[in-house]
C-alpha cells in the first residue's frame, strides 16, 4: 500500500515537472528541420545570377557548388533545401538558362491581385505589356525565377496560393508568354 502511494505521488511530481518546465514534445515543421545554405536566400541569389555567368561563378554567388539530383533531372543544381533549388540549362545552341524553383508558399503575397485570365490575354494581344506595367497591375513585384540570354521570368503568387508566371523578352522589354497555375 505505501508502496502504491509512493509510486503515484512519485508519478503526480514527475507529471508536474515536466508540465512547469514545459517539457513536452516539440513539434517542429519541414522548415525548421531543414537548414538552408548558402551565401544568399534562394531569391536574393536569382537576383545577382546573369546569363553570362559560369557555373563557377554561380557556386560563388551562391556559396556552395552544384551538384546533381537524379530526382529533378540530369542538370546541374544548387539545391538551397528540398523545395527551392536552381537549376543550371544548357541546350542545343551552348545558350545557357538559369531556372530558380521556388517553393510557391513562401511567395503568397496579401497584396497581390491576379488579373482574369482573360484580361491578360487581351493585353497580350493588344501589343503587350511590360514588367513594369504588370506590377501596377498586380499590386506588386514579382519573383524572378528565370533567366536566359533573350528573356527574364517572374511569378507572382496571391494569397490564396494562385501562382502567374510571365516572361519578358529582355530586347523589347515586353511580356511574350503569360500563364496561371
Amino acid at each position: 500500500m505505501k508502496l502504491k502511494k509512493l509510486l503515484s505521488q512519485s508519478i503526480i511530481a514527475l507529471c508536474a515537472l515536466c508540465f512547469i518546465t514545459g517539457c513536452s514534445e516539440e513539434k517542429t515543421t519541414e522548415s525548421q528541420k531543414e537548414e538552408v545554405k548558402g551565401n544568399c536566400p534562394i531569391v536574393e541569389c536569382m537576383k545577382k545570377i546573369e546569363a553570362t555567368n559560369t557555373m563557377e561563378e554561380i557556386n560563388d554567388i551562391i556559396g556552395f557548388e552544384s551538384t546533381k539530383d537524379a530526382m529533378i533531372g540530369s542538370d546541374p543544381i544548387w539545391k538551397f533545401d528540398s523545395k527551392n533549388w536552381i537549376s543550371f540549362k544548357k541546350n542545343s545552341n551552348d545558350e545557357t538558362t538559369i531556372q530558380a524553383t521556388i517553393d510557391k508558399e513562401s511567395l503568397k503575397d496579401d497584396k497581390i491581385k491576379l488579373p482574369l485570365s482573360s484580361d491578360l490575354q487581351k493585353d497580350l494581344n493588344n501589343g503587350s505589356f511590360t514588367y513594369e506595367e504588370l506590377v501596377t497591375k498586380v499590386g506588386g513585384e514579382g519573383t524572378l525565377t528565370s533567366i536566359s540570354k533573350g528573356s527574364l521570368s517572374y511569378t507572382w503568387v496571391d494569397k490564396s496560393g494562385q501562382r502567374l508566371g510571365a516572361t519578358f523578352n529582355n530586347e523589347s522589354g515586353k511580356c511574350t508568354v503569360a500563364s496561371f497555375r
